[in-house]
């Protein structure tokens, strides 16, 4: 198991081949700085969406809270009209 828990050289472990995408790894803006206002802690993830077109600030920290930070999931959320 010593492949999964460390990963290939140079693949940066599980977390570098899934990028935060949900596949069990800490999505990015949830570690260190977890006790920071969501407007910090998904600053990355809130710039996406909103270059994506969701500009509604509320609806989009609500969804990228439920989804631990991955913004694919925040978006599937956000278009399933879960949040309006």
């Amino acid at each position: 198991m010593w492949l999964l828990a460390g990963g290939l050289p140079g693949m940066g472990g599980m977390g570098g081949l899934f990028g935060g995408m949900g596949a069990g790894g800490a999505a990015p803006g949830t570690g260190a700085n977890s006790g920071a206002p969501p407007e910090e802690r998904f600053r990355e993830q809130l710039t996406a969406l909103r270059d994506m077109g969701f500009s509604d600030q509320d609806s989009n920290i609500r969804a990228l809270t439920a989804t631990g930070g991955n913004v694919e999931a925040a978006v599937d959320r956000l278009l399933s009209g879960g949040f309006l």
